[in-house]
């Protein structure tokens, strides 16, 4: 039986270990869901939607479990933890016993069927790339550079759905060796080879499903980070963060991760002591 909600087709790919996810499971899907594409539109345009009032199963709930067969999906283009790392919680709950495949094109074929266009950017920018590997250079001031794609960008109009995982070279003082590419990710649901973080973690069957999607956006004239969130970042912050310069605080909203060492941001040993990401952030395009 074909899944009917997304929340459905997110057990469907979880508990699926045949050799043909696309065709016995996503395709299908979507032959009987053509109005998915309709329903997620309005969120193609930053200030086009926005919540007045809550309402369970909402664009932003549907958008997060849409989001969270996105992560299942890519877990076959992740490498593993590494020796002698912990087991990250979102592991222990939701990691699934056996292997995840489809192929890039399948991956976006997708999702180019809910309406969404695989974005190229040549380079590194943490609005687009999320940082998998790291290439350490012996210049620690050499500046990120692209060096691979593990995973694609996926945009749904102005609206970033999921950013690309990438493989940098990066000098430590921009980005650090087992930093950036394995301390704790927020806003995200699942990764094979680090520690994520999100709203749904620790909630019940149901009450993990009323997470929100992050809404970025990449307008004419601005990125707009966290565009839901309640707390401006130049504004007093709420989460007891005050030691976090400027600077780190932007970098936490725009890479969603601790990038480099700091006396005041948390390392990969110690993902549970990230900060909370809570804060919206809109920077000029240049």
């Amino acid at each position: 039986m074909t899944p009917t909600t997304l929340r459905e087709l997110y057990f469907a790919v979880h508990e699926y270990s045949g050799s043909a996810l696309f065709s016995d499971v996503l395709s299908p899907w979507l032959g009987e869901h053509a109005a998915a594409r309709e329903m997620l539109a309005p969120l193609a345009v930053c200030g086009e939607w926005q919540r007045t009032e809550y309402v369970w199963g909402d664009l932003l709930e549907q958008a997060y479990a849409l989001h969270r067969i996105s992560d299942l999906l890519l877990l076959g283009f992740q490498s593993g933890l590494p020796d002698g790392a912990a087991t990250p919680w979102a592991h222990r709950l939701h990691l699934p016993d056996h292997e995840v495949r489809v192929t890039a094109d399948e991956y976006v074929g997708f999702f180019s069927a809910l309406g969404m266009r695989r974005m190229e950017v040549a380079r590194f920018d943490p609005f687009f790339h999320e940082i998998a590997a790291v290439d350490q250079s012996d210049d620690p001031d050499e500046p990120i550079e692209l060096t691979g794609e593990q995973w694609p960008c996926l945009m749904l109009g102005e609206l970033l759905f999921g950013r690309a995982g990438v493989v940098v070279r990066a000098g430590e003082r921009h980005a650090t060796a087992g930093i950036a590419d394995r301390s704790a990710l927020e806003d995200s649901f699942l990764r094979r080879h680090r520690p994520t973080s999100d709203g749904s973690l620790g909630w019940g069957h149901n009450s993990q499903w009323k997470t929100d999607f992050r809404r970025d956006y990449l307008t004419a004239d601005a990125y707009r980070f966290n565009v839901d969130a309640n707390a401006d970042i130049d504004g007093e912050s709420p989460f007891g963060d005050a030691d976090l310069t400027p600077a780190e605080r932007r970098d936490l909203v725009r890479h969603r991760c601790a990038v480099r060492r700091s006396e005041h941001l948390p390392d990969a040993e110690n993902p549970d002591e990230n900060p909370l990401v809570g804060w919206r952030l809109t920077v000029p395009r240049s």
